[in-house]
């Protein structure tokens, strides 16, 4: 591998791959739901929509109901839901296990971090404050940024484009279909969070590596920087 090949920067989906948020968006999506006499839906039935973004997933949560309702109705629903989850459910979501100590680690190695949602701006900025991650990352897209959402390249691309990085220097983790299309679209390396939400392991292809916890994939970053390889041939 070229030294100009080395990873530079690693780059983050949100939902189902830094943060757990699937139970709080069905929670808020149920409350809104209740409130208006329709019916709750299981969260399971729910978890695929998610790497769309927010709004399709509440959109899911519409399409199940046994009779839609009406178009006014479902627009109304869909902004209170929205403003119900900031309010009262976002800063309820956990980052999963160790994230947090992997962000610390690799930001000390030099690298660089990204990241690239299908979740809009504004809630992706309150995610990471409640968080304490707020000014941690050094590029961040989200819904509306790049003219394609993912699993078009665009979003991938553009948070390159802010880190002044070529696609081989960069390694994008996530959860979904979504995020492994979004990468080979962009020709860069995918590390597969197994414990986020996608729906079958084959979603999750082609990858470099799958992990399950976050130590996992802090070592296997270590292991190919250059400074580790150098340790190792000393």
């Amino acid at each position: 591998m070229n030294k100009s090949d080395h990873i530079q920067a690693v780059v983050f989906d949100a939902d189902g791959t830094l943060f757990d948020t699937l139970p709080s968006l069905a929670a808020a999506a149920n409350d809104v739901l209740i409130q208006a006499g329709l019916c709750e839906v299981p969260m399971a039935l729910l978890r695929s929509a998610l790497s769309e973004g927010l709004r399709p997933m509440f959109r899911q949560a519409l399409a199940l109901q046994a009779t839609a309702p009406h178009e006014n109705l479902a627009a109304q629903l869909e902004e209170d839901y929205l403003a119900h989850y900031m309010q009262r459910w976002l800063a309820t979501a956990p980052l999963f296990a160790r994230a947090a100590e992997t962000l610390a680690t690799l930001k000390s190695q030099g690298l660089k971090l990204g990241i690239c949602t299908n979740r809009d701006r504004r809630s992706t900025d309150a995610l990471l404050a409640s968080a304490a991650l707020a000014g941690s990352f050094d590029a961040i897209v989200g819904l509306g940024d790049a003219p394609a959402p993912k699993p078009a390249a665009d979003p991938l691309l553009q948070v390159l484009q802010q880190l002044a990085l070529s696609p081989s220097q960069v390694l994008f983790v996530g959860d979904s279909a979504m995020d492994a299309r979004c990468a080979q679209a962009a020709q860069v390396r995918f590390a597969a969070h197994l414990a986020g939400y996608a729906g079958q392991p084959a979603d999750l292809l082609p990858q470099v590596m799958g992990f399950e916890g976050y130590d996992q994939l802090t070592q296997w970053v270590l292991e190919r920087l250059p400074a580790h390889k150098e340790a190792c041939h000393a």
